[in-house]
């Protein structure tokens, strides 16, 4: 399970999402006068760091693990256009953000590495598939 780069990228993408709550995006989010805003940060994060936590148990159903990863993906997606919101609500880009870029960075990433997750599945999945051709 852990020797594949899948779970990896998937582990990797459950770290850089909870480091997330540890930047200034997030005090700030929590600072705003909208209560709803930083609780639908938190459940959109929650929800797709859950998602691809079960999706590295997934493993011997590769196509069940893509599907999941996409959902998942699907969440990280709402997450950096929350962030991204945040950020364009903040005052626009300037040297006086680069702590809250920081965060809506980190999701981004996340995002990438999500995306690197589905391929290395993909990758898998053909490998199984041309071997089973040869026997």
């Amino acid at each position: 399970m852990i020797q594949r780069v899948q779970t990896v990228y998937l582990i990797s993408s459950i770290i850089l999402n909870g480091s997330m709550f540890a930047t200034a995006l997030f005090k700030r989010a929590v600072e705003g006068p909208q209560d709803w805003i930083w609780i639908g940060l938190i459940g959109v994060a929650a929800f797709s760091m859950l998602v691809s936590l079960w999706a590295i148990f997934q493993y011997s159903n590769r196509i069940q693990q893509m599907k999941t990863i996409r959902i998942a993906q699907l969440f990280q997606i709402m997450l950096v256009g929350g962030s991204f919101g945040i950020l364009f609500s903040l005052g626009g880009i300037g040297t006086y953000l680069w702590d809250e870029a920081i965060g809506a960075g980190l999701v981004t990433i996340a995002f990438g590495v999500q995306f690197l997750a589905v391929r290395g599945v993909r990758n898998d999945e053909e490998l199984v598939k041309s071997m089973d051709r040869l026997r």
